[in-house]
């Protein structure tokens, strides 16, 4: 069945929510490895996706492909997700997809969030009420920035393996008015509630690894490209990266656990990158309207496992194809 607009959307999720035994708040219970020890997450990013839009149709389709295919225990979507009004009913078109798989998914905000009809609070508000969303913000209002939390995945014996950081990124530069032009960056409050709740999780376990999802790619990813221990994929377009550096990067090397960092933002670069032991990775254009020649749409997938200090990624497109298959970091 392809998934379209209303009116089968909301026959679908009514009869999902009567005839389900679960319970549909996701944040009530916790991520886990299955019992093979794996753990799957999607990433999706960019979908600019709004009711109307030209193209929107083939974001459902896109999901709808690779949730019917892959076995995906965590959706993530990585920002610049709903650019277009209506706002809140699109974001109810493309969740109730989501929710029909009965898997958690979160979001991450990028710098066209909150260009439309609502602001980050009321998306976050709306979205967080949401079945199988596990959005939160953790930080409150000591950590600028709307959204960020921490997501656990525990292993068989009830310990915390692997930490799934979501953050914001951010949207645009707040020092215009000195000169600097283009897009936001991590706050030094963000930095700070990085490092104080990673350090909190390994007191409680010291092997715990993490990993990062967020909208915007850090200015490490063009030196990891350009001069890193290992590349994959394509870079088709500069880094949009912020101009100025606040140091989240420097941050995740000192804390010795983080794997990976995953994001959007660039359309049509999909490179997976290495930088003193840690992951700078794309996702892959997911969406149906774009800027410049648009990409056959897909995903990014990540394969954890109990146990490795590793972690296995590849790009899945919405016509099957499987690209770049790769485990990372490579020591």
């Amino acid at each position: 069945m392809r998934f379209s607009f209303p009116p089968v959307l909301f026959l679908v999720t009514a009869i999902l929510l009567l005839s389900s035994d679960l319970k549909l708040t996701a944040q009530e219970g916790k991520l886990e490895f299955r019992d093979d020890g794996s753990f799957i997450i999607a990433q999706f990013t960019d979908t600019h996706f709004y009711i109307g839009g030209e193209n929107s149709q083939e974001v459902l389709d896109n999901i709808q492909a690779l949730m019917e295919t892959e076995q995906v225990d965590l959706v993530i979507l990585t920002g610049d997700i709903v650019t277009g009004k209506p706002t809140i009913k699109s974001w109810e078109v493309l969740t109730d997809l989501l929710i029909s798989y009965k898997v958690p998914y979160t979001v991450t905000f990028g710098n066209h969030e909150d260009e439309a009809e609502a602001s980050r609070e009321e998306l976050l508000s709306y979205l967080s009420k949401r079945p199988y969303c596990v959005l939160a913000d953790e930080g409150g209002m000591e950590v600028e920035g709307i959204g960020n939390n921490i997501l656990p995945v525990y292993n068989q014996k009830g310990i915390a393996e692997k930490l799934i950081y979501c953050m914001d990124s951010r949207s645009y530069s707040l020092a215009k008015d000195k000169g600097v032009e283009g897009y936001g960056w991590f706050d030094q409050s963000q930095i700070r509630w990085f490092a104080e709740s990673n350090e909190k999780w390994l007191m409680k376990n010291p092997d715990v690894q993490a990993l990062f999802f967020f909208h915007i790619p850090l200015p490490e990813y063009k030196q990891a490209f350009d001069h890193g221990d290992f590349k994959l994929g394509k870079r088709k377009e500069e880094e949009c990266s912020p101009k100025i550096n606040t140091g989240m990067f420097a941050e995740m090397v000192l804390q010795r656990n983080v794997l990976g960092t995953f994001v959007g933002h660039d359309h049509v670069n999909n490179y997976v990158a290495q930088l003193h032991n840690i992951a700078l990775c794309y996702g892959y254009f997911s969406g149906g309207n774009s800027y410049g020649s648009r990409p056959l749409n897909g995903a990014r997938l990540i394969l954890l496992e109990a146990d490795k200090k590793t972690f296995t990624t590849w790009l899945r497109r919405v016509d099957g194809e499987i690209l770049n298959k790769v485990e990372l970091p490579k020591y």
